[in-house]
């Protein structure tokens, strides 16, 4: 990795996370793929939340304890995250769409420069990738290699993870 401060933010690794230290007011190389990258993320994450909320409920109500319940809840979780990430997609994609031709690639270029320059969101997304990871490897090792336990895992890890984020205080400076 390069440690040029003008190279940093077409570094790929630094997608969800930037060092508020180096390149203070530099916008993104890629606005698009910023902002592409941060709806999908957060229609997973509304996805994951409100899937987890919702089947809870109807795995407790239905009975379901133990692996039972963990099961079930990746299965909903698994749909309601993609759900939410398709949706969120989608919605964006109108929404430049319905923007004149002309102020199309300055509002992706503002909302890129916005989203890369907010601690707290810097902080969640990288709480949510974190959370992802470790949801991902659990929800394997408990329900073994499935498309469910892959992203239903990755979904309830997200969950954790923003729960977790919110918990912990965040010194803003």
């Amino acid at each position: 990795m390069s440690t040029d401060p003008k190279a940093y933010d077409s570094e790929p690794l630094h997608l969800f996370y930037r060092n508020p230290e180096k390149n203070s007011y530099a916008a993104p190389s890629r606005p698009t793929a910023v902002l592409g990258v941060h709806v999908a993320h957060k229609g997973f994450q509304a996805g994951s939340c409100l899937g987890f909320g919702i089947g809870t409920l109807v795995m407790l109500v239905r009975g379901r304890r133990g692996l039972k319940l963990l099961r079930g809840l990746t299965k909903v979780v698994a749909g309601t995250s993609t759900f939410g990430s398709a949706i969120g997609v989608s919605m964006a994609a109108n929404k430049i769409q319905s923007l004149p031709k002309s102020e199309q690639q300055d509002g992706i270029e503002d909302r890129a420069f916005r989203i890369f320059h907010n601690r707290k969101q810097n902080r969640v997304d990288r709480f949510s990738c974190i959370g992802m990871g470790a949801g991902v490897v659990g929800g394997c090792l408990l329900l073994g290699l499935t498309p469910s336990a892959v992203v239903g895992g990755a979904g309830l890890g997200s969950v954790g993870a923003i729960v977790a984020h919110v918990a912990i205080p965040f010194e803003d400076e």
